[in-house]
């Protein structure tokens, strides 16, 4: 990929593709002056930047908007560290404890524009894509410090991110925390019943999400 154009298209001094894995997206993080830009285009990207514009005004923390076209944006870094990096031992409880509190936070939302693309109750805002990689913690205090990837916010039902972070949590991309203990554990902090059969109804139904 030929970087240089979008270098020059915004005033960037480096730029370097960043590897979503299963995402068709791409995703090139910028460096213009002091500041760190991420670029992003691909199918969904506008529903996502919809997304996004309406989370800003909310007071979950996530990217800002900096400019947007059709399928492409460019946002502002987030900061912190996402909850799949290495932590330390002594830090996981804490994070695991953020990672919780950032979807209640998030379900604590009952009004927004958008529907989720699961089936199901109405009833809370809900991410979509809860896994482990798109939410933030501040390493410093431990806090939840913002979500990523929010093409798939919209009202839903809660169990849809209980299932994807319990999915996330328990699976062999996140041994750190524990497995499916920690799993569980996620489902209690965050409001949820680790044996309410919505979790395998949610599970079992196949929502995609980034390990």
């Amino acid at each position: 990929m030929d970087l240089q154009p979008l270098k020059d298209r915004f005033g960037a001094t480096t730029a370097e593709p960043i590897n979503l894995g299963c995402s068709d997206a791409t995703v090139v993080r910028l460096e213009r002056g002091t500041e760190v830009l991420y670029y992003k285009a691909g199918p969904g990207t506008t529903a996502e930047a919809d997304r996004l514009g309406w989370l800003g005004t909310t007071d979950i923390p996530c990217p800002r908007i900096l400019d947007r076209g059709e399928e492409w944006m460019l946002t502002s870094v987030l900061a912190g560290r996402d909850a799949s990096q290495p932590w330390s031992a002594s830090e996981r409880p804490a994070v695991l404890a953020a990672v919780a509190d950032g979807i209640r936070q998030l379900h604590a939302l009952t009004e927004c524009p958008f529907d989720s693309p699961y089936p199901g109750s109405r009833g809370a805002v809900t991410h979509g894509d809860y896994t482990a990689p798109n939410v933030f913690v501040d390493p410093a205090t431990l806090r939840f410090n913002g979500l990523l990837d929010v093409s798939r916010l919209g009202l839903g039902d809660p169990y849809i991110d209980f299932a994807l972070m319990h999915r996330s949590l328990a699976g062999p991309l996140n041994p750190q925390y524990g497995g499916q203990s920690a799993a569980r554990d996620f489902v209690v902090l965050a409001g949820g019943n680790p044996d309410d059969p919505l979790l395998t109804h949610f599970t079992n139904l196949g929502v995609s999400g980034n390990y």
